[in-house]
């Protein structure tokens, strides 16, 4: 999204008030059902940017759309979004929900690639050494990539650490060019 500090401004409030009122589960079904939208039928944006569709047709297109009714913080949410003229930050809210709720949680998402599957052991061991390093309830996903002979590739968020075979022959060869 080109304005990702908008979707920021306008999901933080319904994040907010979906953690106070305890309703952190239902509004992130309601946002995710919203994106579902966004991806099935293409012309909704459309829709929805016209200036010569009101607000309020477009809010009863949106609750027709929808299997059940929303809550009332999703309501208000919608309402002023389309009031406000922002609806194209709709197909991004989910997303940003999703990482106040990480945030929320203090839980972080880990990407590991090493050259042969890990053990169990192996991984809850990771997990316990980055849960200390960081403070943040670790959230891994293991993948195998032979191609980096040996060692491991930690991803977390856009941070790589590379403590790979392949990431230090790498480095060697970079550091030998400038030499």
């Amino acid at each position: 999204m080109k304005n990702d500090a908008l979707v920021r401004v306008y999901t933080h409030p319904l994040f907010d008030l979906a953690v106070e009122s305890e309703k952190i589960g239902t509004i992130a079904v309601e946002l995710q059902t919203l994106s579902s939208l966004y991806e099935q039928v293409p012309q909704l944006s459309e829709y929805l940017d016209s200036p010569n569709v009101s607000r309020q047709d477009k809010l009863d297109l949106m609750k027709k759309a929808f299997e059940k009714p929303w809550s009332d913080y999703f309501d208000r949410f919608l309402e002023l979004v389309l009031r406000k003229g922002r609806q194209e930050i709709l197909p991004f809210t989910q997303e940003a929900f999703t990482r106040f709720w990480d945030e929320y949680r203090s839980r972080i998402d880990v990407k590991v690639t090493s050259a042969v599957k890990l053990t169990d052991n192996q991984l809850q061991s990771i997990s316990k050494k980055l849960a200390e390093r960081t403070g943040k309830n670790i959230e891994l996903k293991s993948s195998v990539d032979p191609a980096i002979i040996g060692g491991i590739r930690l991803q977390i968020g856009h941070q790589l650490l590379d403590a790979t075979v392949t990431g230090r022959l790498t480095a060697l060869r970079e550091e030998l060019l400038r030499s």
